[in-house]
């Protein structure tokens, strides 16, 4: 079994000066972030027998699923063009996040390894945040409290 590579990602956030969070799982950890538009958890999941480490930054709001066709649309339309990673929703956890991974099999065990997985995770999210919060803050029509027939 080849070792996990998650002490890589530890010791990666550690040197950037990031506090490192444990969760219930052996595979998985997380940090906060404060980007220009907004701050979001960003957590990094290992493969339990592969050298792979997914990278999530979760957006801080939950979806109601009344709002799923409109998210889905949006989601589909942000990752129309990217080149790297991709916004994706969690049914089970009713939320948004954009998500990068690295396969370092053929890689040296080095910190700089997870630089671009990581650095492109945090630039995407922080760039579509303020889009992802107007976005959910618009009214559908009728949501001023009244039901259509009533107006």
């Amino acid at each position: 079994m080849i070792p996990s590579i998650l002490p890589v990602a530890v010791a990666f956030f550690e040197w950037k000066g990031w506090t490192v969070l444990n969760t219930d799982s052996p595979n998985m950890i997380y940090t906060h972030f404060q980007g220009n538009n907004g701050q979001w958890k960003l957590f990094v999941v290992a493969h339990p027998e592969k050298p792979i480490l997914v990278c999530y930054s979760l957006f801080p709001k939950t979806i109601e699923p009344t709002e799923h066709p409109k998210i889905f649309e949006l989601l589909s339309q942000l990752n129309d063009g990217l080149m790297i990673g991709n916004f994706e929703y969690s049914y089970e956890h009713r939320e948004i996040r954009y998500k990068t991974s690295l396969d370092a099999t053929d890689m040296p065990e080095s910190l700089s390894i997870c630089n671009s997985m990581v650095y492109y995770n945090l630039t995407a999210m922080d760039q579509y945040f303020p889009v992802l919060e107007k976005f959910l803050a618009q009214k559908p029509p009728g949501a001023n409290g009244f039901k259509e027939s009533q107006v």
